[in-house]
């Protein structure tokens, strides 16, 4: 049985990338990786929003760029900003916001009209 060589960035000559640096890509995905947001993209959780915003909205980019293309929703309900989370914290406020007790719960109602 023969060993199978395993070729490392190290070992390849290439400088290996660190977990706090930004990877290749799109710039904007270059500015969410910067700022913390490993997954590069923002999602928007709480409830359709007629003509304004649909659950479940995806932006790309960082958090500023989100807010900019869900601008027409923020003016109109500033409370929406609170809505658009992280990729990165997505799995916990997915909870949160069905959970009563939190702040993504009490502003997801507030908007739904409960």
């Amino acid at each position: 049985m023969t060993k199978k060589q395993v070729s490392t960035p190290a070992m390849d000559g290439e400088t290996p990338v660190k977990p706090d640096q930004p990877k290749e890509g799109p710039p904007a995905v270059k500015a969410a990786l910067a700022e913390g947001n490993r997954s590069g993209i923002y999602c928007y959780i709480g409830p359709n929003l007629a003509g304004l915003l649909q659950h479940g909205a995806i932006f790309r980019g960082s958090r500023a760029d989100a807010l900019r293309a869900a601008a027409d929703a923020v003016r109109q309900y500033p409370v929406v900003k609170t809505l658009i989370v992280s990729g990165d914290a997505l799995p916990d406020a997915r909870i949160q916001v069905k959970t009563p007790g939190n702040a993504l719960y009490v502003n997801a109602r507030r908007l739904a009209g409960n």
